[in-house]
């Protein structure tokens, strides 16, 4: 595109300078045909970020272009080459966010990561990764931002009905965020309940839900849920235009699986869960459907569960056993806490975050098919990623990043 604008105004410029002089013979000038908007458009998809970005200056019609949702889901489909995957580290107190890239270097089965990128003014906790955008909460508010355009907006606070029960200063706020492919919307749901431990002791807890539509004008709007009351558990994943998620019901003893139709705005409930299946697993998306990761013996002897959903509401479990020589992956001399399950990348490898005193040591990459694993060791880690010495409350968590950049533009 620089090129042929490039060769339009040479050519002009040389039009001007023999208008002025007087020649015997008679020079044809010829201009190419106009480049098709198609054509364009595949052109620039295939740009980074950085040079859109310069791109939408010099003209308000490139500027329209690069932000229309047209054009930000071509680039989600056609940008090139594929970007690496990434890593985010969101803060709980501090107000930034910490994305790295993995090195090349190393053995095949470890790898660390090198390179560290602050992305400012980006605190919270609960972090959720569609299509290239991060939905954070930010003081108990929906926080969305784009890592490659660096914008973002913070929804409106949200007027729950549900008063905080006397031992509990405030409601419990859960943000999930979901696209419909149907007709390309952006949506962030929220549910808003009374603390887990109520829902543990007694039956008369008590939740709300609510949506908000990601364009201009938008706005929260309650959704009504005619089951019983529950609280999310655990991250959620959107698959299809569905977002689901792990929930403690007030009625039932075990974990409940929770689905959010995006387009129509529907909850369901599915009850039946294997006794087997309990909250600190991972909900991912496994062959383009839900599935259940049981990782809490992974570490210890190498076995891992997996439970499927079926298209009738069914269960089906396969178990893998990691190979012997690759045990020795998992460091028992670094305290590890907990592994806990961020997601998958697109390749269908399960991501895994080892914590040792709330802090993360080393990422797991498993693949289920070749039964195979991979391991980052996260080195240098930065001193502003660590709290005062006396802030109990100081804890920090990674968010696995595998999407192609997005250049939407996101407007409320």
């Amino acid at each position: 595109m620089a090129k042929y604008l490039a060769l339009i105004s040479s050519l002009q410029r040389k039009k001007r300078r023999g208008r002025g002089i007087k020649r015997r013979r008679v020079d044809v000038l010829v201009v190419p045909e106009e480049i098709p908007l198609e054509l364009q458009m595949e052109i620039m998809a295939r740009l980074s970020v950085k040079s859109l970005m310069r791109f939408k200056c010099p003209s308000k019609f490139w500027s329209c272009l690069i932000r229309s949702r047209f054009f930000s889901n071509l680039y989600l489909t056609l940008a090139c080459p594929p970007r690496q995957p990434r890593l985010s580290q969101p803060l709980r107190i501090c107000t930034a966010i910490i994305i790295f890239g993995p090195s090349s270097n190393g053995a095949d089965d470890m790898m660390s990561l090198d390179q560290d990128l602050t992305l400012p003014w980006m605190g919270g906790h609960n972090t959720m990764v569609l299509r290239g955008l991060i939905l954070n909460t930010v003081c108990r508010k929906a926080c969305i931002y784009n890592p490659a355009t660096r914008q973002s907006v913070t929804l409106p606070a949200i007027k729950s009905n549900i008063s905080a029960p006397q031992k509990y200063d405030l409601n419990t706020v859960v943000y999930f965020l979901g696209h419909d492919p149907v007709l390309d919307q952006y949506k962030v749901v929220c549910t808003v309940a009374t603390s887990p431990d109520i829902f543990e002791s007694t039956t008369s807890a008590d939740s709300e839900h609510w949506v908000f539509v990601l364009e201009a004008g938008g706005s929260w709007k309650r959704i009504e849920f005619d089951q019983n009351p529950h609280f999310p558990t655990r991250r959620g994943v959107c698959i299809n235009g569905v977002i689901y998620y792990l929930a403690s019901s007030s009625c039932y003893s075990c974990s409940v699986l929770v689905s959010f139709d995006v387009r129509t705005e529907e909850f369901n409930m599915i009850k039946d869960l294997p006794d087997e299946i309990y909250k600190d697993m991972g909900l991912i998306e496994y062959g383009g459907k839900p599935a259940i990761f049981d990782q809490t013996d992974l570490q210890y002897t190498g076995l891992v569960d997996l439970w499927e959903l079926g298209d009738g509401g069914e269960w089906s479990k396969k178990s893998l056993v990691l190979q012997p020589c690759q045990m020795h992956l998992f460091d028992h001399n670094d305290d590890i806490d907990e592994l806990v399950v961020e997601g998958t990348t697109r390749n269908g490898e399960v991501v895994l975050t080892a914590y040792a005193w709330k802090f993360p040591r080393y990422v797991l990459y498993d693949d289920l098919q070749k039964n195979d694993i991979r391991k980052v060791i996260i080195r240098r880690i930065p001193d502003h990623w660590f709290g005062k010495p006396d802030d109990y409350y100081f804890c920090s968590y990674i968010k696995f990043m595998d999407k192609n950049e997005s250049i939407m533009h996101l407007e409320t």
